[in-house]
């Protein structure tokens, strides 16, 4: 073993517990390519000067361990492990508290001598997110968090309506529109809520949050569709694309629950889901290039079809409803 100076062995032994909390008096040796006796003085002078280290004697080994809070007020990372924080942190919803991170992260890469990735913000674009979603979205989490009720004034966009009600959040889902499901206390049913359409929100602890069987929760999430579920039941719905369009939807699906199975002269698409009426909006997208197979999703198709040949009158300026045109 190379002779290292005191210094560099104290080094070691902190770098050590920052790594992991708890070390064998003898694996501590290995790791710092040192002899066990030397440890064992350094560990007993870091101890005899206040440093926090417990000891435990399991003959023939001893353990030294560092208390949890033995780094107080830091949470500990290896410097070359910060380099994918801060891509990470580049790829998340553009906004106050992501830009607030990095303006922490960035600097102190630099003190410890470790570059960080130079990804620039017009290369690298995350969603934009308005700031008071962001704001709504820390006080959601806190409410799944700490399971308490969460009060609320809510727009309903389908009824261009505003109303106050307690929720329980179960889970926040993030993407381009953030979205939660809970527990509505009024309606005392889960239903999905929009980030965007919440006016006002805080916890509420003297409210009782109302807690949701795990299987029941994963079911009301895997019969929604495009963030969208409906009161009825789910139902199981599919169409048929024909080859080439079928490559075309299937990389361009509304949402990862459509299942595809290749079958003779194309592709078909499958979905058990209660927003029925969602799925059917964009197979009406698709035109003739989709073949509707099943009952109720062929009744949605054609009555949104309908709806919107009935207002196709290009030669009145009107809509067959009576609603002028816009210009």
């Amino acid at each position: 073993m190379g002779q290292k100076s005191a210094t560099d062995t104290l080094f070691g032994i902190i770098a050590a517990f920052i790594e992991r909390r708890t070390w064998s008096q003898a694996d501590l040796a290995r790791r710092l390519e040192t002899r066990t006796e030397t440890v064992r003085k350094h560990l007993t002078e870091l101890t005899g000067g206040g440093f926090k280290l417990e000891r435990e004697e399991e003959p023939p080994h001893v353990y030294w361990s560092v208390p949890k809070d033995w780094f107080p007020g830091a949470l500990l990372f290896k410097a070359d492990e910060v380099p994918d924080l801060v891509r990470i942190l580049h790829r998340a919803r553009r906004g106050p508290l992501r830009d607030k991170v990095l303006g922490l992260v960035t600097p102190r890469l630099a003190s410890v001598g470790v570059a960080a990735p130079e990804l620039d913000d017009k290369a690298v674009v995350g969603p934009a997110a308005r700031e008071d979603e962001e704001r709504w979205l820390s006080i959601l989490e806190d409410a799944a968090s700490s399971k308490f009720a969460l009060r609320m004034r809510y727009f309903t966009a389908s009824r261009s309506d505003e109303s106050r009600r307690h929720v329980s959040v179960h889970r926040v889902e993030h993407g381009g529109n953030p979205q939660f499901v809970a527990t509505c206390h009024k309606a005392g049913a889960l239903r999905r809520f929009r980030v965007s359409n919440v006016l006002d929100a805080s916890l509420d602890r003297a409210e009782p949050h109302r807690a949701v069987d795990p299987e029941t929760l994963e079911r009301f999430c895997e019969e929604s569709f495009g963030g969208f579920r409906s009161d009825g039941p789910a139902i199981e719905c599919a169409f048929f694309v024909a080859s080439p369009a079928s490559a075309w939807v299937a990389r361009n699906l509304p949402d990862p629950r459509i299942e595809r199975r290749g079958v003779e002269g194309g592709a078909r698409f499958s979905v058990r889901t209660s927003a029925v009426e969602m799925l059917a909006r964009f197979v009406v997208g698709l035109g003739d290039t989709a073949t509707v197979e099943t009952p109720e999703l062929a009744r949605a198709v054609a009555d949104i079809a309908r709806g919107a040949l009935a207002n196709v009158a290009p030669t009145t300026g009107r809509a067959k409803n009576g609603a002028r045109r816009p210009r």
